[in-house]
């Protein structure tokens, strides 16, 4: 075979995006490049394996059942990376992860820190993502690992190993009109505008679902977020909004500024997991990461 793993990763990109334009973008590349990559692939298999009109392009039928051999491939190729540096370097190499967190608490910031001072030769490659796209990212062979929450009953195509219980929490600046008080309903809550996550991500899936079996109207999403943040707090700290934060996250944020409401309904269960890709090899670094990610856990 004389394509190269760019051109898999190139025809991959194309295949996803749908337009050669954004996914030359996305790769950073010309389009006459992305374009010579295709015909190549084309040419390799003697198959057509993308219709082109003026929307872009589409995959032929031929097109797609090519699109998860390639995809294969490209995760292979991945793990074959992993172990030639492993055996190049002890603990030199590379490490792809994926976070979901950005905070100040953040886990994986934890462990890196010491083992980045640990090993010199180390070089870290960080994607901030939402937990299905990370899990897809590590099942494809772009990401090594990824820590990430997850809800129950979520799915997440990736192998699993649970790192810690963060329970999510519901919080209000101090001054709403909710803080403070010892008894609150949900019914209550209502009224109130969200900061929460996009419609379709577990976190507010698992938020919707606490309504509905309260027979209550789905919260009102006033300002939709990826994730938890500085940034969320500090809309949070001068609206009447109400959010939803990881338990770990409020060990950061100032007492005095917020208040986690009364009210347990509202307090939905939430793992910490770090994905792999089923059946890959683990590198050392690999592992160093998991162990100290659960040491990290049992020690909190």
């Amino acid at each position: 075979m004389s394509l190269s793993i760019q051109d898999v990763q190139y025809f991959l990109a194309v295949a996803k995006a749908g337009q050669l334009s954004s996914a030359a973008d996305e790769q950073g590349v010309t389009q006459p490049a992305l374009t010579k990559a295709v015909k190549r692939v084309e040419d390799e298999f003697g198959l057509k394996l993308f219709e082109r009109s003026s929307k872009g392009v589409s995959l032929t039928s031929a097109g797609q059942r090519m699109v998860e051999q390639m995809r294969r491939l490209q995760a292979n190729y991945a793990d074959t990376v992993l172990l030639a540096n492993d055996m190049r370097a002890q603990h030199a190499g590379l490490l792809r992860l994926g976070v979901t967190d950005t905070s100040a608490g953040n886990r994986m910031a934890r462990v890196l820190g010491p083992l980045l001072h640990q090993r010199p030769g180390l070089r870290v490659r960080i994607r901030v993502d939402r937990s299905d796209a990370l899990a897809a990212q590590v099942h494809g062979g772009e990401l090594d690992l990824a820590l990430v929450p997850e809800y129950e009953g979520q799915p997440l195509d990736a192998e699993r190993i649970q790192i810690a219980s963060d329970l999510m929490v519901p919080v209000v600046r101090a001054g709403h009109p909710l803080a403070g008080r010892t008894r609150i309903s949900l019914k209550e809550v209502v009224s109130f505008g969200w900061i929460a996550g996009p419609s379709h991500s577990a976190s507010y899936r698992a938020l919707q679902a606490v309504f509905a079996r309260h027979s209550l109207p789905s919260p009102t999403v006033v300002m939709d977020v990826p994730f938890a943040s500085e940034m969320n707090l500090s809309v949070l700290a001068v609206t009447d909004l109400v959010t939803l934060v990881p338990r770990s996250f409020m060990q950061h944020a100032p007492d005095d500024r917020f208040a986690v409401l009364s009210l347990p309904t509202l307090r939905i269960p939430r793992t910490l997991v770090l994905l792999s890709r089923p059946g890959s090899e683990w590198s050392l670094l690999m592992q160093t990461v998991r162990d100290a990610l659960l040491a990290l856990g049992r020690s909190t």
